[in-house]
């Protein structure tokens, strides 16, 4: 890191975070390869404009610097697009299973309420039953109850 402080103390940068597309001035970046011998052939961003003037205040950045900023920036996106789909999942989770609660009681309401109609009609049907089986009781008592006073 000290070769790149020391070099760039030649040319004074501006805070640019990333891989830099204009100058604070608007002109475009171009890049250029060192020719210093601690950093040759070290590729590096610099103003179009600034170029040939190294006393100005453009921009500067090392093209490695610059790609290991965007990645830092890339991991620290995807890290809170990571989080937001961890809570985003937590709340859908959330709302299925409130829904399936709902789902449930409305469902065992409803079958409760089928199971009571069954009921109710059988009951009705086997009361039905009952009166044509006690009247059919009636009837043979009587018929028994005639053929015994003729038999005897």
């Amino acid at each position: 890191m000290t070769s790149s402080s020391t070099s760039s103390a030649h040319f004074p940068r501006i805070s640019n975070h990333g891989v830099p597309t204009r100058c604070w001035c608007g002109e475009g970046i171009t890049t250029f390869g060192s020719s210093t011998a601690e950093n040759m052939y070290r590729r590096f961003y610099r103003c179009q404009i600034a170029r040939d003037r190294k006393t100005e205040n453009h921009l500067f950045k090392w093209i490695d610097e610059a790609l290991i900023d965007k990645i830092w920036m890339v991991d620290a996106k995807h890290e809170r697009v990571a989080q937001e789909i961890t809570k985003f999942e937590e709340r859908v989770m959330e709302k299925v299973k409130s829904e399936i609660v709902r789902v449930e009681a409305e469902m065992s309401e409803k079958l409760e309420e089928k199971v009571n109609l069954e009921i109710a009609r059988v009951e009705q049907e086997m009361k039905q039953k009952l009166k044509i089986v006690t009247v059919a009781m009636v009837v043979v008592g009587e018929i028994v109850g005639i053929w015994t006073s003729l038999t005897v």
